[in-house]
């Protein structure tokens, strides 16, 4: 559950929700990026780079960057003792990582230890912000000082009196977390990933989509409450962003080496390929082996799954394709244990 309590007193419930399911602050008139939804036609290798993902909807004037959040698809955000999903703003799939341009290479995502592997799906969300905004809230919390030496001077201090009224320890190390992820003033901010950073300090658990929304919308129902020392500016809803958690684009990962084969099986193949109607599926194997096949559509959902019993030497097996759509298909031969997988292409 995110530290809500710290801001409550100290830092906008105000952001606006639609019927296109956009979060934004600061202005009735402020409109989310949204991506172009859908998912991409082919798996992306875990080494390459996806294609750069276009808008369906432009941000606002008051969100001049526009960046991009990337979660792993059915991975829930957990609390930081891995008790179990947080919820904090109806919880979500965990964020892994948050992008400049949207243009992705899977190997190189990984927040919490979550990274993705062989059949992962990985979505991306646009979000609007003003870093210049950001970078100041960041450097006035980190290194600013409250007027007149105040209990509050230096701003820091805010967090370790919220923490003893609260009674949680935790909070008064917010400004050590953040300057422990590199952060040490608002030129260290240079987009999501640290803004992310920043999220991460707020909370006890990992970030999601949900959960981020919820702690911008902490941040700037209180923003009438923080000195302007600290970054405030004695109004609420100061700082201004945009998403629309609806609108997401999709990718799958396609890793066979991380694949692990299954020892006895010689030859595993499927023919014609691309295949329409049916397609015939041939095993050979050199000691006798009980197998299953599941064959799983590019949304990562399985759309065939046959026990093939106990195979040993020569099997071939015919299987019925008029009710697949069109596109790329993996088909996963495994004993149990180990796994192996071709690829089949449905016209």
């Amino acid at each position: 559950m995110l530290k809500q309590i710290l801001f409550s007193g100290l830092l906008c419930s105000g952001f606006f929700y639609t019927a296109t399911a956009q979060f934004t602050c600061c202005d009735s008139s402020t409109v989310a990026p949204e991506i172009t939804a859908g998912m991409n036609g082919t798996p992306i290798d875990i080494n390459g780079t996806t294609p750069a993902p276009t808008l369906s909807v432009t941000a606002s004037s008051n969100l001049p960057n526009v960046e991009f959040l990337i979660t792993k698809r059915g991975t829930a955000a957990l609390f930081n003792d891995g008790s179990g999903p947080d919820t904090t703003g109806g919880g979500g799939d965990v964020i892994i990582g948050g992008d400049a341009d949207g243009i992705i290479t899977p190997a190189d995502l990984g927040r919490y230890g979550v990274t993705l592997a062989d059949n992962d799906t990985f979505d991306l969300t646009a979000i609007g912000f003003d870093l210049p905004v950001m970078q100041n809230l960041t450097d006035s919390l980190l290194n600013g000082s409250a007027p007149n030496g105040s209990s509050l001077d230096p701003c820091c201090n805010l967090f370790f009196f919220m923490s003893i009224g609260l009674g949680q320890p935790a909070v008064a190390g917010f400004c050590d977390s953040v300057n422990n992820a590199g952060i040490n003033s608002g030129a260290d901010v240079l987009g999501i990933e640290q803004i992310l950073d920043i999220i991460d300090a707020f909370s006890t658990g990992e970030a999601s989509v949900e959960s981020m929304i919820s702690t911008m919308g902490i941040i700037n129902s209180n923003g009438n409450s923080i000195s302007v020392d600290c970054g405030g500016t004695g109004t609420q809803n100061f700082v201004a962003y945009g998403i629309n958690n609806a609108a997401q684009y999709s990718y799958v990962v396609n890793d066979p080496l991380s694949v692990q084969n299954i020892s006895s099986v010689a030859r595993f193949v499927v023919f014609p390929n691309p295949a329409q109607q049916s397609a015939q599926l041939n095993i050979t194997t050199d000691v006798a082996v009980s197998m299953h096949l599941n064959i799983i559509n590019s949304l990562g959902q399985t759309v065939y799954a046959s026990s093939l019993g106990v195979v040993e030497g020569n099997f071939s097996k015919q299987i019925a394709l008029e009710s697949m759509a069109q596109g790329l298909y993996t088909l996963v031969l495994s004993d149990g244990k180990q796994q192996t997988t071709t690829l089949l292409e449905v016209h």
